[in-house]
């Protein structure tokens, strides 16, 4: 069972109970232990939640209790400024720190009500330049990931370049400020626990150095095997994996020695293969839920996607052992639903073994959609039907979209649904074609979005046999896996990846390290989707000669 030599130290991580949220999530530092063993990730810096909703002090020091006997959590302090008598001046806070062994600072300036500049926190931020110490500061987009603009970081790294700033839960379609907020200041660092970009580590440690780059989780919202494999499958050499596992923060936070390894284990086919970065080649692997640029192509309208040509995605395939992806075209999704199915067509000619197609279709634009459809499947021989409601503005059940629903039903395909952009009648739109169209799949994309999503999913695809449940989204939820196999719909889940939007990686690391069975993995990343491609008539006896399955 050889795993990965690498040590891993995560940067975004935190205990204690939380507001509103699933019952589910996990909240106790024992919890964190458990998930970090079982994933591999030997240290974790840490803050409490009572710091961020309750009162930071208190919650600093609650966190020093419930850390005190764990060397494998190391306590970060929730600070803000000192003029409402809340805490000490910057200064003496960051004595007390190096006094406790306390190596990072956290700050949540919307959260607590607080300008993040040098008027209100300059004395925080000098005193934590002056010893060194590591800011870490959410830059995300949203209420709750967003406690400082990139602008407002930027501002505080060039009048403090001795502070250390680890950016935290920032977005993928941030890519362009982050990459140039870490160009103009050489004591910027980035986690990736949502920063889930294409080729990601690849492309910012070309651009920036892998020694700005660290491992972080966002435990326990997200899954944790996520974050590792981000790392595991990548294409950086041994040494920049090294940094960005552990390293880098190891550097920043100043330590001595690294925690002890855990013991060996066998824990299943599968995670054995992801914790030792090795392609799954024992078991069918397809992702039905891919887009893909032109040739050559780094970014689609308003978000950049490193290398998210055909090319470039299969050869990350090749690195997790995905055998095939179904694919729609971003051009087609998102403006030109013509020059989207030409360039589907054209990537099924030149790689067939690897893309399967989905067709786009707008009927609000089309002149002839009876020829738009006979080109798509007839000619094309596309199974897949991606209408898309975020662009097209039609209900899925629309009467606009019947002929094209009928084609599909005529060949027994596969239709991939994106929510709907205004309103709540997602489910009741796909209920009404579901039953209208039996002989159709439908494949309810980002069904592992949000919990209250994720239940109200896991309700609706029970009763109904022709609807599955595809995972992606940037959320990776973590324990959300195992919620679908508990209710019983292990048979109905899909491994997908909506790359090049999103990293493939990320993704597989989220089922790969489920505490599901074996089985039930092995359903999730190919074999549910084996059946829906063999109900649309796609061959399939070479792949399951490959894997010596019974048809």
């Amino acid at each position: 069972m050889p795993e990965s030599p690498l040590r891993y130290l995560d940067s975004c991580a935190s205990i204690g109970m939380h507001g509103p949220t699933d019952v589910r999530i996990p909240w106790s530092a024992d919890a964190l232990l458990d998930d970090m063993e079982h994933t591999g990730i030997h240290g974790a810096l840490v803050w409490h939640w009572l710091a961020r909703e309750y009162d930071p002090a208190y919650g600093n020091h609650v966190l020093l209790e419930e850390t005190a006997d764990q060397p494998r959590l190391l306590p970060c302090w929730v600070l803000v400024p000192h003029h409402a008598g809340e805490m000490a001046p910057g200064a003496e806070v960051v004595a007390e720190m190096q006094a406790r062994g306390v190596r990072a600072a956290k700050m949540f300036p919307r959260r607590h009500g607080y300008r993040f500049d040098e008027e209100v926190c300059g004395e925080i931020f000098s005193a934590l330049e002056d010893a060194h110490i590591p800011l870490l500061i959410d830059v995300g987009v949203g209420e709750d990931d967003g406690q400082a603009t990139i602008a407002e970081v930027a501002e505080v790294c060039r009048r403090h370049p001795g502070l250390p700033v680890l950016l935290q839960k920032a977005k993928w379609n941030q890519t362009r400020d982050v990459l140039a907020l870490l160009a103009a200041h050489a004591n910027t660092y980035v986690e990736f626990s949502t920063l889930q970009v294409h080729y990601g580590l690849e492309h910012f440690a070309e651009t920036i150095g892998a020694d700005r780059l660290v491992l972080g989780t966002e435990w326990p919202f997200k899954s944790p095997g996520a974050a590792r494999s981000f790392i595991d499958y990548c294409e950086l050499a041994d040494d920049d994996k090294a940094s960005v596992a552990s390293g880098t923060l190891a550097r920043l936070l100043g330590l001595d020695a690294l925690p002890e390894p855990y013991p060996a284990r066998d824990q299943g086919r599968i995670l054995n293969a992801a914790k030792a970065g090795r392609p799954l080649d024992h078991i069918p692997v397809i992702d039905p839920h891919t887009h893909v640029l032109h040739d050559g192509l780094m970014g689609g309208g308003y978000v950049a996607m490193p290398h998210g040509d055909a090319a470039h995605m299969i050869r990350r395939n090749r690195r997790l052992g995905v055998d095939r992806f179904c694919c729609s075209s971003w051009i087609g999704i998102w403006i030109d639903y013509r020059r989207g199915n030409e360039l589907i067509h054209d990537l099924t000619e030149r790689y067939p073994d690897d893309i399967l197609g989905y067709a786009t279709i707008d009927p609000k634009r089309s002149d002839d959609v009876a020829a738009d459809i006979a080109l798509c499947h007839d000619t094309y021989g596309f199974r897949g039907l991606k209408p898309y409601n975020p662009r097209v503005g039609l209900p899925y059940n629309s009467p606009l979209y019947d002929s094209w629903y009928a084609k599909g039903n005529e060949i027994g395909g596969f239709v991939k649904l994106h929510q709907t952009a205004i309103g709540d009648s997602f489910l009741d739109e796909i209920d009404d074609i579901a039953t209208r169209y039996p002989n159709m799949t439908y494949l309810l994309a980002h069904s592992g979005w949000t919990w209250e999503g994720v239940r109200q999913r896991a309700a609706f695809a029970r009763d109904r046999p022709n609807v599955y449940l595809d995972l992606t989204f940037t959320s990776v939820l973590h324990g959300v896996v195992e919620y679908f196999v508990e209710e019983g719909l292990a048979d109905k889940v899909l491994y997908c990846t909506d790359a090049p939007m999103r990293d493939a990686i990320p993704q597989f690391g989220w089922v790969a390290y489920s505490r599901i069975p074996e089985a039930d993995k092995e359903k999730i990343f190919g074999g549910n989707m084996l059946r829906v491609l063999e109900h649309a008539g796609v061959p399939t006896d070479a792949l399951r000669q490959r894997y010596g399955l019974v048809s």
